[in-house]
C-alpha cells in the first residue's frame, strides 16, 4: 500500500509547480492578446469559455460517481470490477462528447444574441463553433486520466497537462504576434487539447496494460445501482456549481457589455488561476481521503478534516489578503490603468473568491466519501436563487452585482447545508463546532486582512516608482498577513496539527530528494 502522506505531497507538489508555471505563460500570453486583438476578443473569449463550461453539465457527475466506484477496487486489486468500471466509463464518455457536440450546434444560431457583440468581431458563429469542437473531443480519451488519479498518481497526469499547456501558449502567443489571428489562436488550442488526451491514454495503458483487454465483464447490478444513485446526485451537484459559477460573464455581457467581460476577465484570469491551485491541491488528496474513509474509523476521519479545513482557512485567507491589496496595483503594471476595477468591485471579488473556497476541505471530504445523495436538490435551489438575484442586482448597480448574487445564493444554501452533509451522514458527528469556527475563522481574517491593508498602505505611500512600490507591498504582505495569522492561533490544536502536518510533509519531501 503506497503511503497517503507521500502520495498527496507528490501530487500536491507538483499540481502546484505546474499551475505555477501555467499561471505565468497564462498572464504573459494574456498581455500578447490585449495588444494584439481588440478588447471585444478579450470579453468573447471569457464569455464563450463560460458557455462551453456550461455544456459540460452533460457530463452529469459520471465521471465522479465512477470515480468513487474506484476507489474500492483499486485499493483491493481488483483488476476485473476496474476492467468492468473503465468500459462503462469509456462508452459514458464517448456519448458525453457526442452530446456536447451536439447541444454546442444547436446554441450557434443564439450566439450573436447572447454576447451581445455587433460588429467588433467578425465569425463570431464559427469562432463559438471551434469553441464547442474542443470541448467535445476532450471526452473522448479523458476517462483513463480518471483512473491513473483515482490510482493516487495524478502528478503523473499534470506532468502531461502542463507540458501541453506551456507548448499550447508558446505557440498561440508566437502565432498572434506573427498572424494576429484569433482563429488560429483557437486551431492551436484544439490541436493542443487532442495531443494531451492521446499522450495521457497511452501513459494509461502502459500504466495498466489490462485496459487493452477485450474480456470485459459488465458491471454487477449492485454496482450499476450505486454509480446511477451518486451520478444522479452529483448532476444535481453539477447544474447547480456551472450555473453559479459559470454564468456571471454571461448575465455581465447581457446587460453591461462585452467590453466589460473582457475587463472582468482579466481579474477573473488571476482568480481562476488560483482556483485552480487550490482544485489541484484539494484534488489531490481527495484519492487518499477516499482510500482512507474505506479503510480507518469515522474519529480518525474527522481529525484529517479538521487539520485540511484549518490548513485550507490559512491557504484561502493569505491568497484573499493577497488579493484585496495587490489587485489593482498587479492589473495597473500588468495590463494599464484603464483595465482597473474601483475597490469596492474588487471586495465583491475577493469576498465571491473567499467564500467559495473556504467550502474545498468540506467538498473534497464529500466527494471522497460519496456522500452526494443528501443534499441533491440544493443546487438547483441555489442556482435558481443566484440566477435570480444576479440578474435583479445587474441591473441595479453592474457588474458587482452578479458577483454578490453569487455570493448570496452561496451563504443561503451551500454554505451551511453541505457541513451539515457531511458531518451528519460522513463524519458521524455534531455540526455545531464547524458553524462556530466558519464564524470565528472569517471574522479574524477580515480583521487580519484590514489591518495588513492599512499598515501596507500607509508604509509605500512615499514611493513613486510603481514597480518598487508593487514589490514592497508583496513582501509586507506575506509577512504581516502570516505575523498575524500566527499571533491568534498559535495555541490552538488546529495550528499545532497543520505544524506538525508540515514538519511530516518536509521530512517526506527529504526522504523523496534523497531517494532520488
Amino acid at each position: 500500500m503506497r503511503n497517503r502522506t507521500a502520495s498527496s505531497v507528490q501530487n500536491i507538489l507538483y499540481s502546484v509547480i505546474g499551475q505555477t508555471v501555467g499561471l505565468l505563460l497564462s498572464f504573459i500570453l494574456r498581455i500578447i492578446f490585449v495588444r494584439m486583438l481588440n478588447s471585444s476578443y478579450l470579453g468573447v473569449d471569457s464569455l464563450f469559455t463560460s458557455l462551453v463550461t456550461v455544456l459540460s453539465l452533460a457530463e452529469l457527475g459520471v465521471g465522479s460517481a465512477i470515480n468513487f466506484s474506484l476507489y474500492k477496487p483499486l485499493s483491493d486489486k481488483n483488476t476485473e470490477k476496474i476492467k468492468s468500471l473503465m468500459g462503462l466509463y469509456r462508452r459514458a464518455y464517448i456519448f458525453i462528447g457526442c452530446v456536447v457536440f451536439i447541444i454546442g450546434l444547436c446554441m450557434i444560431p443564439f450566439i450573436q444574441k447572447i454576447s451581445n457583440v455587433h460588429s467588433q468581431v467578425p465569425n463570431l458563429r464559427f469562432l463559438f463553433f471551434l469553441f464547442v469542437v474542443n470541448s467535445s473531443i476532450s471526452y473522448f480519451y479523458s476517462y483513463k486520466k480518471s483512473l491513473i488519479i483515482a490510482d493516487q498518481y495524478r502528478y503523473i497526469t499534470v506532468i502531461y497537462t502542463y507540458v501541453s499547456f506551456a507548448l499550447m501558449c508558446i505557440a498561440q502567443g508566437i502565432a498572434l504576434i506573427i498572424f494576429k489571428q484569433y482563429v488560429l489562436y483557437l486551431i492551436i488550442m484544439i490541436l493542443s487539447t487532442l495531443f494531451q488526451n492521446i499522450l495521457i491514454s497511452k501513459k494509461a495503458d502502459k500504466m495498466y496494460p489490462y485496459l487493452k483487454d477485450k474480456n470485459i465483464k459488465p458491471v454487477d447490478k449492485g454496482t450499476q445501482h450505486l454509480i446511477v444513485r451518486n451520478a444522479y446526485a452529483m448532476s444535481l451537484h453539477k447544474i447547480g456549481g456551472v450555473i453559479v459559477n459559470s454564468t456571471d460573464s454571461v448575465i455581465i455581457s447581457a446587460f453591461v457589455g462585452i467590453k466589460q467581460v473582457g475587463k472582468y476577465s482579466n481579474y477573473l484570469l488571476v482568480t481562476n488561476a488560483l482556483n485552480l491551485v487550490f482544485s489541484q491541491i484539494f484534488t489531490a488528496i481527495i484519492a487518499s481521503v477516499g482510500n482512507l474513509g474505506a479503510e480507518l474509523d469515522k474519529k480518525h476521519v474527522r481529525e484529517v478534516f479538521n487539520t485540511v479545513f484549518f490548513a485550507g482557512y490559512w491557504l484561502v485567507s493569505f491568497c484573499s489578503c493577497c488579493l484585496f491589496v495587490l489587485f489593482n496595483p498587479f492589473i495597473k503594471i500588468w495590463i494599464g490603468s484603464s483595465y482597473v476595477f474601483s475597490t469596492w468591485i474588487v471586495t465583491v471579488i475577493v469576498l465571491n473568491f473567499y467564500i467559495y473556497q473556504i467550502r474545498r476541505p468540506v467538498l473534497t471530504f464529500r466527494d471522497a466519501l460519496g456522500i452526494y445523495w443528501f443534499d441533491r436538490y440544493i443546487p438547483v435551489i441555489e442556482s435558481i436563487l443566484n440566477l435570480t438575484i444576479s440578474i435583479i442586482l445587474t441591473r441595479k448597480i453592474g457588474i458587482s452585482g452578479a458577483l454578490l448574487g453569487t455570493i448570496i445564493s452561496s451563504l443561503l444554501t451551500n454554505v451551511w447545508i453541505e457541513p451539515l452533509m457531511l458531518y451528519r451522514h460522513g463524519l458521524k458527528t455534531n455540526t455545531l463546532q464547524y458553524y462556530l469556527k466558519f464564524i470565528i475563522y472569517m471574522t479574524i481574517a477580515a480583521i487580519n486582512i484590514l489591518i495588513v491593508d492599512f499598515f501596507v498602505q500607509y508604509l509605500v505611500r512615499g514611493i513613486n516608482n510603481t514597480a518598487l512600490a508593487f514589490i514592497l507591498m508583496m513582501i509586507l504582505t506575506i509577512i504581516l498577513f502570516n505575523l498575524f495569522f500566527v499571533f491568534f492561533f498559535l495555541k490552538t490544536k488546529d495550528f499545532r496539527a497543520v505544524k506538525t502536518l508540515l514538519i511530516g510533509i518536509l521530512n517526506s519531501l527529504k526522504e523523496k530528494v534523497r531517494g532520488e
